[in-house]
């Protein structure tokens, strides 16, 4: 008989309870206390939570004690909810806003390419240089945009695996920079090259490098007749190594420990070999076989910048970019840097000379606001 009872009391309180006026129905219950919760079903007789009628609501105190509504506390909850949702929002909005400016740098690098691609490239062009830069490939969309008619009669000569492969698949006539015809016992020069670059001084000092094909461009851009770079408005700067900290270095493998010690010496305690992660494990190996070492220096010295007291030297790791250059090429083992300094084309041209011009004749920057600045040699 007790069993009896135990069970039929169990069964009772299992049914979701309403005051006496308002148990016909949930609906009627509902109507009654506007903005309660309505039983979504069936409790267990040892919860005491109900959710017939809000804690806060005055009815609830004419309700045994046991089946009051015990939910958990809305305060924390609903703080926890909100704070994730803002969470959340500011995670979107920072996502749109980095989404939103990587576009505007895209399209401020497309405006340099077209720009410099239509005042630099003349249909009586022969041999192009094309390089590595992440700028390149609208400098070649800006080429390929002018038809078939103006390229046709052109050589595309490339700087590495990469641009070699953007040439082919743009379906421009590709030649290796050592497949030139040789005139007079010298390779014909390019009429022009563009490229990128990591970093340019208001000399027009670069570096370059950040894509390991450092060896390849400078090549490149010693052998056109005018070097064009093109960029966007980040990689401006006063002097180099200010933004962009370290100077790449392409060396023998079998030297990197000693060229090492060598940088560390002459101020650039932090220099070290590039890692080719993430996309392969190990040394980052150029399209050469080498090495790129990445050797951080303060910022380099303009030779206007010189004085009786500073004389970029290395003393206390203050070079001028020259004299820095000259000593990295002086040291065994170490195949091509990546500063990009001394002569451009035209003024090499100008003085009659072979002086391994290097300097682009002109830089042009996409600018934040969609407009293109040029800088001028």
């Amino acid at each position: 008989m007790k069993r009896l009872l135990i069970r039929q009391t169990i069964k009772s309180l299992a049914k979701p309870f309403y005051p006496p006026s308002f148990a016909a129905t949930p609906a009627s219950a509902a109507a009654a206390f506007p903005g309660s919760i309505p039983p979504l079903g069936r409790i267990s007789a040892a919860s005491t939570f109900h959710t017939a009628f809000p804690r806060a609501n005055p009815s609830c105190a004419t309700t045994p004690r046991q089946l009051q509504p015990r939910l958990p506390y809305a305060s924390c909850t609903d703080r926890s909810a909100r704070i994730d949702l803002r969470r959340r929002a500011t995670q979107r909005r920072a996502m749109s806003d980095a989404a939103s400016a990587a576009q505007l740098i895209e399209s401020a690098k497309k405006l340099a390419a077209i720009r410099a691609v239509d005042e630099h490239l003349l249909p009586s062009y022969k041999y192009v240089g094309i390089g590595s830069g992440s700028t390149v490939v609208y400098v070649v969309e800006a080429i390929v945009s002018k038809g078939p008619a103006f390229y046709s009669g052109m050589t595309f000569i490339p700087t590495g695996s990469q641009s070699k492969g953007l040439i082919r698949n743009a379906g421009l006539t590709l030649c290796n920079l050592d497949e030139r015809p040789v005139v007079n016992g010298s390779p014909v020069a390019l009429d022009v090259a563009f490229d990128g670059a990591d970093e340019v001084d208001r000399d027009l000092n670069l570096i370059k490098g950040g894509g390991a094909c450092l060896f390849q461009e400078k090549l490149v851009a010693i052998a056109a007749r005018k070097f064009i770079a093109v960029a966007d408005s980040r990689k401006q700067t006063d002097r180099l190594c200010t933004k962009w900290k370290a100077i790449p270095i392409e060396v023998l493998p079998l030297a990197a420990p000693s060229v090492l010690n060598r940088l560390h010496a002459m101020g650039s305690p932090e220099a070290a070999v590039r890692s080719g992660l993430p996309s392969k494990a190990g040394e980052c190996v150029t399209d050469n076989g080498m090495w790129i070492i990445d050797a951080p220096f303060q910022p380099l010295l303009l030779p206007s910048e010189l004085t009786a007291g500073v004389d970029g030297k290395g003393a206390k790791g203050v070079w001028e970019i020259n004299t820095l250059a000259a000593e990295l090429l002086a040291i065994p083992g170490i195949v091509e840097i990546g500063l990009f300094h001394g002569f451009n084309g035209e003024q090499a041209v100008g003085l009659g000379k072979d002086l391994q011009a290097q300097k682009p004749v002109a830089a042009y920057f996409g600018m934040p606001n969609g407009q293109v600045e040029v800088q001028r040699a």
